[in-house]
């Protein structure tokens, strides 16, 4: 159980720099597409798309993690969780709401982005959604 903890927590760690590398191009790139003006093309479509592909199977590992392999978590929840330790709390508490609540920004901005009107309006909202959801990633990854 400990190498497949080791496996999963190593591909969770490694597919982070993927999905923060997305997460920060994609604001680039709608930030521009809003402030020039870009047509919004298939590009920004595609990318967004991967990008919360990337978000859901970063969730999955995630998940696999918490549920079922981290020593610190079944710890925690045998009872032994002192949520005054600041490593701690941000293990079982603080990292999985607030990237769980990243990801359904993530889900919101691509259905704003596709439900919106006039290209304009879909860089907006999907540099709203997006750079929500970047916010809330760097707030609580583990560095």
């Amino acid at each position: 159980m400990e190498t497949l903890y080791k496996i999963v927590s190593e591909a969770h760690s490694g597919n982070r720099w993927l999905v923060l590398l997305m997460a920060i191009a994609i604001v680039v790139d709608f930030t521009i597409g809003w402030i020039t003006k870009k047509k919004f093309g298939r590009m920004e479509e595609v990318f967004s798309l991967v990008y919360m592909i990337a978000v859901d199977v970063q969730l999955l590992i995630g998940l696999s993690l918490y549920l079922f392999l981290s020593p610190t978590i079944r710890h925690a929840f045998a009872g032994g969780v002192d949520m005054s330790d600041a490593q701690t709390r941000l293990y079982v508490l603080e990292h999985p709401l607030t990237m769980i609540l990243a990801i359904a920004f993530v889900h919101i901005g691509r259905v704003m982005v596709k439900k919106a009107a006039s290209d304009e309006s879909k860089f907006k909202k999907g540099l709203l959604w997006f750079g929500l959801a970047l916010v809330f990633i760097l707030s609580r990854m583990p560095w």
